[in-house]
């Protein structure tokens, strides 16, 4: 992977000119400065945090199920939290022109912001917004028909809730929350929520210094926070930036008023399927083809190496070739599922995910054998592990000790504790590679393979060895076992650590600092989220799509336990091909400098993407390519603004539009989805 190059090698200087300014050498740590970090930046960031999860109850249950609007928490930077941070800088530049010495530094801005981006994103889909739907479906969508009642036996009376007519009122609404039938509920999985927090808080903690100091990963979403909240305000005073801005603002803004007043043209920058202009078959095999233009994607490509954006289209198109191939040689029918035939693409993408962290923590090697010495009292305190955000042997107890508690929770609930420690394993092992995947390609949704952790395990080598017990808890645990991979505190924890190195913030305060803020976030999201369920009801007049991935692990439960899958070796093999593939992939790099293929790319393609990023990575590489070869760095620099420009401008626009119709009757535009 990009981190194989060692400092000062050609893979160094390779990344380097793809590194804005602004984060300054991704190494680089500022000294600790004492107004980086104080009592009112925390106060800040849990008042910051509390008010962004409830809008985001608000935007994506209310708006999102009658008149639409921008997700939240689902993109790479969060617009929740980025639009609470740019509204602190906004009033912060009038304070510091009225009242300059209580103005808020750049450290205090961005701790503020690192604990809204940390905790805000649980509440969302993914997260809180699937976990209380699916708490709820088991008991209320029984009937003699389906036959769920055939695994309520396997349900602990500690981890749903059972009462009819509480459940009933979720779903009709008018109801006030019947507190004493989700406080156990709450309890438990709060508890298991903070615990996975916390887990990948340590190991965060643990990969830091190797991803951040000796690998110089990118970190593509930490370089707007830092350039907004820089002390000279460069990006905000550069006209290039706001001629970016506006352009996106526009385009926005536009599609809101066509989208309220069909009369007014529209400027179409989501995805058009141009497959239906291809020729039938084999070329219909390829099926979904997606063109889009979102802004925000194209700025942020900007910001990531030539390797990367060229490797994702590439070897996005050469999933669309297997397809085609695959069914001219007859291996396939078009419209088959992707993880059934030939070439099995979300196998693929499975294995790959599986090879990035493993790469990953080969590469770390020699660093991890020192952590590991000092872990075990084997060896001397590393030198500078003083500045790590945990002591080392705090971190490793940490990760051992919450891992255990969700390993405990599921085994007390019924599952082998084979199963549990496999199922959360791999898990673990999806979000690490999510996390890398984020540090290095900033892409806009992080979504893994299709062929996620529960698919793995029950259908890859089929079910027979999981009892009906394993597979009913499982599908409580199918909200972190997921592809959707968009709501996860890691790579937001990961980017914190990253800024606080360049904003001077001790990242030992920022530690309690964002963990105070997801419980705060745990508890104010299920409430809240209870809240307007029972209020206007799950299955009434709230986001169904969200009630409806409630129900979904119990039907594939259904189906399991009626038919088990049978093992799928062709899956599997391909699996072990997709992690051969990156491992190929990560060496090349490694050992040739001109190897223009990325692994993290060819793991982004084998995705459950849509197909969204194809187009505006393939446009940011032609700019960035052309740019760089006939400009040089000087002019990547000077016209870098503008990209910056595109995001903060759809960033805004998406909030704007959305705060907007909160108080008033509209129908608004998403930018991001």
């Amino acid at each position: 992977m990009a981190g194989s190059d060692p400092p000062g090698s050609c893979g160094e200087s390779r990344r380097a000119a793809t590194v804005p300014r602004a984060g300054g050498p991704a190494g680089a740590a500022a000294p600790a400065s004492p107004r980086a970090f104080t009592a009112r930046s925390v106060l800040i960031g849990l008042v910051g945090s509390a008010v962004v999860t409830l809008w985001i109850h608000h935007a994506e249950l209310i708006l999102g199920g009658m008149r639409g609007h921008s997700a939240l928490a689902n993109t790479s930077i969060p617009v929740g939290a980025f639009t609470a941070l740019f509204v602190l800088i906004v009033a912060n530049l009038a304070v510091r022109a009225v009242l300059p010495r209580f103005a808020l530094s750049q450290g205090e801005l961005i701790t503020a912001y690192v604990m809204m981006a940390a905790s805000t994103v649980l509440a969302s889909s993914g997260g809180i917004h699937f976990l209380i739907p699916t708490l709820a479906a088991a008991f209320h969508f029984a009937t003699p028909e389906n036959h769920w009642d055939e695994f309520h036996q396997y349900i602990p009376t500690w981890l749903a809730p059972r009462d009819r007519a509480a459940l009933d009122a979720f779903y009709v609404g008018g109801a006030p929350v019947p507190v004493e039938a989700w406080l156990t509920p709450f309890l438990v999985w709060g508890g298991f929520f903070f615990a996975l927090a916390f887990a990948t808080l340590c190991l965060s903690a643990l990969l830091r210094r190797e991803w951040v100091d000796h690998e110089r990963l990118t970190f593509p979403t930490v370089v707007v926070p830092l350039e907004l909240t820089d002390p000279q305000q460069s990006l905000l005073r550069s006209k290039v930036m706001w001629i970016g801005f506006g352009i996106a603002f526009a385009i926005g803004t536009v599609n809101n008023l066509h989208l309220n007043f069909p009369e007014i043209p529209g400027l179409h920058v989501r995805n058009e399927d141009v497959s239906q202009y291809l020729p039938g078959f084999p070329w219909n095999a390829i099926e979904y083809l997606p063109v889009g233009f979102y802004p925000f994607v194209i700025g942020i490509a900007y910001i990531l190496s030539l390797e990367v954006t060229f490797s994702y289209w590439f070897f996005y198109l050469l999933t669309k070739i297997e397809l085609v191939g695959a069914a001219a040689a007859g291996w396939r029918l078009p419209g088959a599922p992707v993880d059934s035939a030939v070439p099995y693409i979300s196998y693929q993408g499975a294995g790959a995910f599986l090879a990035i962290p493993i790469i990953s923590l080969w590469l770390a090697r020699d660093y991890l054998k020192q952590v590991g010495r000092q872990v075990l009292g084997l060896s001397r305190e590393v030198p500078g592990a003083t500045i790590e955000p945990l002591p080392y042997r705090w971190a490793a107890i940490g990760l051992t000790a919450s891992f255990g508690a969700m390993v405990w929770v599921a085994y007390a609930a019924g599952m082998n504790l084979v199963p549990a420690l496999l199922l959360l394993g791999v898990a673990l092992l999806y979000i690490m590679a999510a996390t890398r995947i984020r540090a290095e390609a900033g892409n806009a949704w992080l979504f893994g393979p299709q062929v996620d952790p529960n698919t793995l395990i029950t259908e890859t080598f089929g079910a027979g060895y999981l009892r009906p017990a394993d597979l009913t808890i499982m599908a409580y645990l199918r909200f972190m076992s997921t592809y959707d991979l968009r709501c996860l505190s890691m790579p937001h924890q990961l980017d914190g650590f990253r800024m606080a190195g360049t904003a001077g913030i001790p990242m030992r305060k920022l530690v309690p600092a964002m963990l105070g803020a997801i419980a705060l976030v745990i508890a104010v999201g299920f409430w809240g989220g209870l809240a307007i369920w029972y209020h206007l009801g799950a299955a009434s007049k709230t986001d169904y799509w969200r009630t409806y991935m409630g129900q979904m692990p119990f039907v594939s439960l259904h189906s399991y336990l009626q038919s088990p899958p049978r093992p799928n070796y062709g899956g599997a093999a391909f699996a072990g091909i997709g992690f051969l593939a990156t491992c190929l992939l990560a060496f090349m790099r490694a050992r040739y400098v001109w190897f223009p293929f990325h692994p993290v790319g060819y793991a982004m393609a084998n995705t459950e993407l849509w197909g969204q990023l194809p187009v505006p990575f393939f446009i940011a590489w032609a700019t960035k390519s052309l740019v760089l070869r006939y400009g040089g760095m000087r002019l990547y620099r000077a016209s870098l603004p503008f990209f910056l420009g595109l995001i903060v401008g759809d960033f805004v626009n998406g909030a704007f539009y959305t705060i907007l119709g909160a108080f008033v009757k509209m129908n608004v535009y998403p930018i991001n989805w």
